[in-house]
């Protein structure tokens, strides 16, 4: 696993510190596989109060990086609640801005995945913009593709998956544990499936919002 530092990275204590850049093997499926945690069930309204990226070449980790966010504005009880996530152990952690060049390195020239892409990456996508920049990747969904792969359950939030393929899945609504069973999600697809299969799934993300 390649190991080096993120120049001028506000320190946290997260789980890993992430690399400046990942030189892993170029292979035709490079994945960022994320999830964030927001104030809000609206993507463009909440803001990030925690992100969790998992860098796959294929099926194998590369690395991984996680933490949590200051949003600047009050969490909701029902965030709370649902998340575990308050505003005390927000003190010591860094803003948005202070990790976006983070998440812009680890998941370039990856395709993002998450279950329900389309509101992590609303989410991302809006706070990028409010730091002047664009984010724009390639997306992978895996409720989509379970949908498709299996079309004959009849439930496909991430809990019901990991539950129907013996997937452990210990916290839901926290970034790590959600990217982490994500993760294994997709790795099971690719074995079940092929990876051809799972690529088809790849969809162009629209347009990026500005600031």
């Amino acid at each position: 696993m390649t190991s080096v530092v993120f120049p001028a990275f506000v320190p946290y204590r997260g789980t890993n510190h992430p690399p400046s850049a990942y030189e892993g093997a170029m292979v035709s499926s490079r994945f960022a596989v994320l999830d964030v945690e927001t104030t809000s069930g609206d993507p463009t309204k909440g803001r990030v109060v925690e992100v969790a990226v998992l860098a796959l070449d294929g099926t194998k980790e590369r690395l991984r990086w996680d933490s949590l966010i200051q949003p600047r504005t009050n969490i909701p009880p029902f965030i709370q609640r649902l998340t575990g996530i308050d505003q005390s152990m927000l003190r010591e952690a860094p803003s948005f801005a202070e990790v976006v060049r983070t998440l812009e390195t680890l998941t370039q020239d990856r395709t993002i995945v998450a279950h329900n892409v389309r509101f992590d990456m609303t989410a991302l996508e809006h706070e990028f913009a409010r730091t002047g920049l664009v984010f724009d990747r390639p997306t992978l969904c895996t409720e989509r593709l379970a949908r498709r792969l299996a079309p004959h359950l009849t439930h496909y939030n991430l809990g019901a998956l990991c539950r129907h393929f013996g997937i452990p899945f210990i916290a839901a609504h926290r970034a790590l544990s959600d990217a982490e069973a994500t993760a294994a999600l997709l790795s099971r697809f690719i074995a079940d499936h092929g990876e051809e299969q799972v690529l088809q799934g790849i969809s162009v993300w629209p347009r990026a919002i500005r600031a």
